[in-house]
């Protein structure tokens, strides 16, 4: 289950009522790429926002592997038995096989939340993997790095790259995620379109 959002406007974005909502945010710290900020989506995937903050706060993701990067497609992290793991040992051999050798691509947190569709996959958007199973989306996410219009509806999208795309575009397999935190945008931050450079 996950943690219910007290007295707030947007879940998880910690905005009381009567104020405007806050724009829910978090820089992503990848080692030896840079800083990603991805702007959350709570009116759109309000239960994954809430889970993926959740585990945030945890400290969840710190030290989890990017496990499995296809190129142009999607890059994927969230797993919590890629900490054990040299991301080395995967650079550069399919992901079906950095799955099968070290056992990657099936864990998580252990709490899932169900689908909510109706997101499309564009470039630099994040989406919530899951199993076959559409309500099994836990921990693990993925960056689109093009438009995939095949997953549309089919994964919940909970949020956009709004700088760092430059960064997210050189991910690569066994790459490192040293932190994710909670972080406010200024008002600046462009809210619309494809992913910022």
């Amino acid at each position: 289950a996950g943690v219910a959002a007290r007295g707030s406007a947007d879940a998880g974005t910690g905005a009381r009522r009567g104020e405007p909502a806050a724009r829910p945010a978090v820089e992503m710290v990848i080692a030896g790429r840079g800083v990603i900020r991805i702007e959350l989506l709570p009116r759109e995937a309000p239960k994954a926002v809430r889970h993926f903050l959740a585990l945030v706060d945890r400290k969840f993701y710190d030290g989890v592997l990017f496990h499995r990067v296809e190129p142009k497609q999607v890059a994927q992290a969230g797993d919590p038995e890629s900490r054990a793991v040299d991301g080395r040992k995967i650079a550069g051999i399919p992901s079906a096989d950095a799955a099968r050798l070290y056992h990657l691509g099936a864990g998580g947190s252990g709490e899932t939340v169900p689908l909510e569709a109706g997101g499309v996959c564009l470039r630099g958007t994040i989406g919530l993997a899951r199993g076959v199973d559409p309500n099994s989306g836990d921990s693990q996410f993925f960056f689109n790095l093009a438009d995939n219009h095949r997953l549309d509806s089919q994964y919940t999208v909970f949020g956009r790259v709004v700088s760092g795309a430059d960064v997210m575009d050189r991910i690569e397999q066994g790459d490192r995620v040293k932190s994710i935190r909670r972080v406010k945008l200024s008002a600046r931050t462009p809210r619309r379109g494809r992913a910022s450079r």
